[in-house]
Formats: structure tokens, sequence, C-alpha cells
């Protein structure tokens, strides 16, 4: 509905402009008075509108600042949920110390457990079939590097074509 009001007085005010210059134009100066307070007026409504809407923010920012000192102020204090890590009056650290060994111990059970495992899982037979089935992607005997030797013997690619022959023979003559 706000929106709707706005488009109003701005179409108001547009229309009016428009009417107020056709009938300056046509030299009928009633009209463009009459056209040109349509405009004032529309003016002075839309900048009414935009200072009381510029008031309600500022008075709901004020009203929603005094909320939150408010909720501030009323807010329970919450339980110290850290208290036994701070140093007592006896200098230990009987809490904190307990945890870090049962950590370790669960850490450590874990891990035995872990080991315990993968030694019955992993036996010579199952790491004979394993060896088999990644022999299709295994590097060729010699690896991947070739010697210069076997680089020479190989037939060079196009070297058979005398049409080519030709072409590299006299390419060096100019």
């Amino acid at each position: 509905m706000k929106l709707l009001a706005w488009l109003a007085g701005i179409g108001t005010l547009f229309a009016g402009a428009v009417y107020m210059v056709v009938s300056l134009n046509r030299w009928e100066w009633s009209r463009a008075l009459f056209f040109g307070l349509i405009v004032v007026m529309a003016e002075i409504g839309l900048a009414t509108g935009l200072v009381l809407r510029r008031m309600g923010r500022i008075e709901s920012q004020r009203r929603d600042r005094e909320a939150r000192v408010a909720l501030r102020d009323t807010r329970p204090e919450l339980p110290d949920r850290f208290a036994w890590l701070k140093e007592t009056t006896r200098g230990d650290l009987s809490v904190f110390i307990t945890l870090l060994v049962g950590g370790g111990l669960i850490l450590s059970a874990i891990a035995w457990i872990v080991d315990r495992l993968a030694s019955k899982t992993s036996t010579p037979l199952i790491e004979q079939r394993l060896a088999r089935r990644l022999e299709t992607i295994a590097y060729p005997p010699g690896g991947l590097v070739v010697d210069d030797v076997t680089v020479l013997a190989q037939d060079v690619p196009g070297t058979g074509d005398e049409q080519l022959r030709k072409l590299l023979r006299n390419a060096g003559r100019t």
C-alpha cells in the first residue's frame, strides 16, 4: 500500500510537470499556474513523506537500542564451564592431567586395535593376488628411460619418402 502511495505521488509530480511545460508552450498561463500548484503540492507531499519515513527509522533505531540495552542488562550470567582449568590454591591440574592421560590411553587402544586388524587382513596370499592384479599396469622391465643407442637405431618416420628427402636436401642451400 505504501508503494502504491509513493508511486501515485511520483506520478502526480511527473504528470503535473509535463502538463505545466505543455501549457507554458501553448501560452496558457492560467493552466500552467494550476499545474505548477499541483507540482508544488506533490513535492510537499513527497518531501513530507520522506521526512516522516526517516523520523520513523530513527525512532525504531532508538527503540531497538533501548531494547538491546534492556536485554543486555537482564541477561543471566552464564556458568563458567572451564572453571576447572583455572589455577587453584593448591596449584595442581589433576583434572586436566587426568583428561590428557585418559585421552592418550583411548588413542593408544584405538591404534592397537587398528594394528591387530591390519595384521589379520594382510597375508602373503592376499599380497600375491594383489601383485598379479597390478602386473597389467606395471612399468616395462627396462623401465621408461631409453638409452641413446636404442633411440639412434630406430627408424625415423617419414624419411623413406623421396619427396621429403629432396625437400630436406635443398633446405640447407640458400
